[in-house]
């Protein structure tokens, strides 16, 4: 959790109420209770997107039925953290309880992932790709969030349904591909075509030989399949 959250200000008391018959619901019931609260703790201007998810609790305990004007929630400790608690306290004087419900919050990130198992050596389509939606604290910047820098590479391992696709997991331009050669002037514009001497991504600087001259010459990948040198 960014330690800027640890600053908002805790909500100490929030009223529920609700009607529910069987303990199994009355649990359930209490669980949503507990991340509404735990939810409402946080900016909803924040990137991406909250997920609350409480832990386990007594569904066979009878919770009395109704509570309706009498539920509390509050916050067990000082500070919010990513698992926290929360005791919900029914103050009705013929039906007080508590009870304690444990509360993981996540904050969900967009990013690019695989839709399906794809080999090493697989040439990346847009069918193969999906949006979805990541633990923020489990994603790294070497994660791929832009889709149109992956169509048309090529994966250097094995990508499992719904993983990441990291920078060193693929390459624009691959060790041994015929890349088009791209020099370009404010008055001149010349392409050839060329092999790549090393794998590289999107403005990295590697070698290439061109087919025609047997030159080797530094080039910067511009895209997939090409390269770019000054003249």
């Amino acid at each position: 959790m960014r330690s800027s959250l640890l600053l908002l200000t805790i909500l100490s008391t929030v009223c529920f109420s609700f009607n529910v018959n069987a303990s199994t619901d009355e649990a359930n019931f209490l669980k949503k209770a507990a991340e509404q609260y735990m939810l409402a703790q946080f900016p909803k201007d924040g990137p991406g997107k909250l997920e609350a998810q409480s832990g386990k609790i007594d569904e066979k305990r009878n919770y009395g039925g109704r509570c309706e004007g009498y539920l509390t929630a509050q916050l067990v400790g000082r500070r919010i953290t990513r698992n926290s608690q929360v005791k919900l306290s029914c103050s009705n004087p013929q039906n007080k309880w508590e009870v304690i419900v444990p509360v993981t919050v996540r904050r969900l990130i967009p990013t690019v992932t695989a839709s399906t198992n794809l080999p090493r050596r697989t040439l990346i389509e847009e069918q193969m790709l999906q949006e979805s939606w990541v633990d923020s604290e489990l994603n790294t910047q070497a994660a791929v969030t832009d889709a149109s820098l992956l169509i048309g590479s090529r994966l250097k391992r094995d990508i499992k349904s719904g993983e990441q696709i990291k920078n060193g997991d693929y390459c624009m331009v691959c060790r041994g591909d015929n890349v088009t050669i791209e020099a370009q002037t404010a008055n001149l514009a010349v392409k050839t075509q060329g092999i790549a001497m090393a794998d590289g991504n999107l403005g990295d600087q590697i070698q290439v030989r061109n087919i025609k001259s047997r030159r080797l010459i530094s080039a910067v990948v511009s895209s997939s399949g090409t390269v770019k040198v000054g003249l």
